[in-house]
């Protein structure tokens, strides 16, 4: 009974009470799967220690058509069984049986109390029939000079039913009413822990969140996960192996499905391909419906509990849920459905702002931070720029901050640039802003394709940082030189950087601080030694989705990136959750271009589709994302043995972009390709250079040296700079002879020299 030791101090007093005159009732209502029937076996099992004899009923849906069905079969079926004499002669009919049915239960509890203490248990009353809880608005009143105690439970999802107004008829007449709540993160953890015998890992543990608390729903992904051994423990802790949902949880999901009409279900199924949550008057366009003609399915899926409203929209109960019910729709169903949406995306109203004049920038920050990590971006801006209107007092971030980054993020580099000129002079005197400030020109820098202005503006920011104890801003600093030293084509540097980030490994850093980390340490990781090595990186990230999509909306490219990753790895589920991500961002920001692009190229990229790879390398307003497109592109014309012009053509406009980008290694990754084509790109400029010293190094060889001085052998420089080991051992050729010099540590000891003292 984890996470219940309120509502059992309540059930254990119930049965210290048993045995006195008074009327000992207690209610207990949720929602499925809360743990209303383990609570009830929990107390028969202690009851009977105790020894109170025990008589335990539930209601079911097809129980209706017997009256008084749960009460006559608690009776029958009590440790000592009694007969109700149902075969009496003459028997009554109509009304008249009902009373004669109700006076035999009486009769029968009056007996089995006779003899000592009784526990009542009658478990699912929203399905009893009217006769039973006729019988029982009058049974504990009735019976109260008697030893018994009642025990009912009811859903609380059905509504106010006629089991809601009999609870509240017996709490008004003194019953204690309990209405279980979701689990807390300590009982969640402490269940992972009793499931596992080992604390769950920290991607195990946002998956267990995604159970919202139910503990069915978290007992069965827990013991589905062992079963299918989709977990191993690592230094005493459960890890992940693997993004799918265990059949078990596909099982209790399909149960709580089968209580639905088919036109409830088909509709569930439709709208999850949406996203968690829907707006009813979409979905019903989106089905060919009108909005009343789906009300009958939608007030049905509420009752049950599988939906609840939102201020605007409705939305699954729990994510776990969701994420079952999408998984299970056809794939080429869920494509199909994808594509009508892309045809038609939704069209929502502008968001209507409901807070009061006393609203903090502080809280408009919280809010906004929250709605960007769902991908509702739109609204996380439409928040952002409240904000920025209110005073700041000391929040941390600053409103200005956040919404800068939020329009670098969706590229809208303009109004990026006027908003942190705008809060330039608000930091003087103010160290941490001013840090601030660093590292938002650095994520301008790079998105405006000058890596090395990021990386000047990203170590001023990752000092100012550390030296304030700043973690979240340091790990921000990080990323972008993670980022900009990997297209600069600096490997090892990347590398190092990346042993500096503090998301890593201090506590307080925001999720979605710490997935645009991950996914830093995942491209270095598969730079440096492929897609296998990344997901040590990118499982928390995958696994994260879609409750958390942070990590898609920090750059144009990352989702499609994911995809490649996945599929390169063999693991398709992971490429589906994150083109289903991508597209659900997509469809809840129609107003804004970007995510629509990014999840076509995803989704080009997963379905090997030209046309969806041919938009997104037209469409995406990122220089570096628009050549990524355009080489997935040329990758898959290549592959599909296409036109070899289309090819060239497509790889040409991507070495174009890469350059716009200054994204060295990238641009000679698409020259290599050329290469393998026979189409040879020049690459280099022709300057005066000395003919011997520093100075005297082409731009080709200073990367060699570069490389070569971090320890790299000529095989791995070769990979990282794509060319042959042939080139690499000429060019160090080259590079001995300016220099006068005859091996590599001597060349490591030089270009240590000029890095602390250059020449130029």
């Amino acid at each position: 009974m984890r996470g219940r030791r309120r509502e059992w101090s309540a059930v254990l007093k119930l049965l210290r009470t048993v045995a006195g005159a008074s009327q000992n009732v207690m209610l207990v209502e949720g929602e499925p799967g809360i743990g209303k029937s383990l609570l009830l076996l929990e107390a028969a099992s202690v009851a009977s220690a105790r020894g109170v004899a025990v008589a335990a009923g539930r209601a079911d849906q097809l129980g209706r058509l017997m009256p008084l069905g749960p009460l006559l079969s608690a009776l029958e079926e009590s440790p000592a069984p009694i007969t109700v004499a149902r075969h009496a002669f003459p028997f009554p009919e109509g009304s008249g049986l009902l009373l004669w049915l109700a006076e035999q239960v009486q009769t029968s509890l009056e007996e089995r109390t006779g003899s000592g203490p009784l526990l009542v248990t009658l478990d699912d009353l929203q399905w009893a029939d009217p006769a039973t809880l006729m019988a029982l608005r009058t049974l504990p009143s009735q019976l109260a000079s008697r030893p018994v105690a009642w025990l009912l439970t009811r859903r609380t999802a059905s509504g106010h039913d006629d089991a809601d107004r009999l609870f509240d008829l017996l709490e008004e007449e003194g019953a204690v009413r309990i209405l279980l709540q979701p689990l807390d993160d300590d009982a969640v953890a402490e269940m992972s822990t009793d499931a596992l015998g080992v604390p769950a890992g920290e991607e195990l543990a946002v998956l267990a969140t995604q159970a919202g608390g139910n503990p069915l729903l978290l007992a069965e992904l827990l013991r589905g996960l062992r079963e299918e051994e989709r977990v191993r423990v690592e230094d005493g802790v459960a890890r992940l192996t693997g993004a799918a949902l265990p059949g078990r949880v596909h099982t209790a999901v399909r149960r709580r499905l089968d209580e639905l009409g088919t036109k409830t279900r088909h509709l569930l199924e439709a709208t999850a391909v949406l996203g968690r949550s829907f707006s009813p008057t979409y979905a019903a366009e989106l089905l060919g419906e009108t909005p009343t003609a789906l009300l009958p399915a939608l007030e049905e899926a509420l009752a049950a509990g599988v939906l609840v409203a939102t201020s605007d929209e409705l939305a699954f109960r729990h994510e776990l849920l969701w994420r079952s019910v999408v998984e299970k729709v056809p794939v080429p169903v869920r494509q199909a459905l994808h594509h009508q949406i892309e045809r038609n995306p939704p069209i929502r109203p502008a968001p209507v702002h409901r807070h009061t004049d006393d609203a903090t920038a502080e809280a408009l920050v919280a809010l906004s931070l929250l709605a960007w990590d769902e991908g509702r971006l739109s609204r996380g801006l439409d928040l952002a720029r409240e904000a920025v209107e209110l005073p700041a007092g000391g929040c941390h971030p600053r409103p200005w901050t956040v919404l800068a980054r939020m329009l670098t993020d969706l590229w809208l580099l303009d109004e990026a640039e006027a908003m942190t000129e705008s809060a330039e002079a608000e930091a003087d005197g103010q160290p941490l802003w001013a840090a601030e400030i660093s590292v938002l020109r650095a994520r301008l820098a790079l998105a405006a394709g000058r890596p090395g202005g990021a990386i000047e503006q990203a170590e001023a920011g990752l000092v100012a940082a550390s030296v304030l104890d700043a973690p979240a801003l340091a790990s921000s600093a990080v990323s972008v030189l993670g980022t900009a030293s990997l297209r600069a084509g600096d490997l090892p540097g990347a590398a190092r950087y990346l042993e500096r980030d503090p998301a890593r490994s201090a506590r307080g850093v925001p999720p979605c601080t710490r997935l645009h980390s991950e996914l830093t340490a995942g491209r270095i990781s598969e730079a440096l030694d492929g897609a296998a090595a990344a997901m040590g990186s990118l499982g928390l990230i995958y696994d994260a989705l879609p409750r958390h999509t942070g990590a898609l909306t920090g750059e144009p490219a990352a989702a499609a990136w994911l995809v490649r990753v996945a599929m390169a790895t063999g693991d398709p589920r992971r490429a589906d959750a994150v083109v289903d991500a991508a597209e659900g961002i997509a469809w809840r920001n129609p107003s804004l271009p970007g995510p629509s692009v990014a999840a076509c190229h995803a989704r080009g990229l997963r379905d090997h589709d030209p046309d969806a790879l041919g938009r997104a390398a037209a469409e995406h307003t990122d220089p570096w994302a628009r050549a990524s497109a355009a080489e997935d592109l040329g990758v898959l014309f290549s592959a599909d043995g296409g036109s070899r012009d289309l090819v060239v053509d497509s790889l040409n406009d991507a070495l174009t972009c890469y350059g716009t980008a200054e994204a060295t290694r990238d641009a000679a990754r698409v020259r290599g390709r050329l290469r393998a084509l026979g189409e040879r790109r020049r690459h280099w400029v022709r300057t005066d250079h000395p003919v011997s010293g520093w100075d005297s190094l082409t731009g080709t060889e200073h990367a060699v040296c570069d490389l070569v001085a971090q320890g790299l052998t000529n095989r791995q420089t070769a990979e990282q700079m794509f060319i042959s080991e042939h080139t690499v051992a000429f060019h160090l050729r080259q590079v001995f002879r300016k220099l006068n010099i005859r091996s590599r540590v001597e060349l490591a000891r030089r270009s240590g020299e000029e890095s602390v003292h250059p020449t130029g």
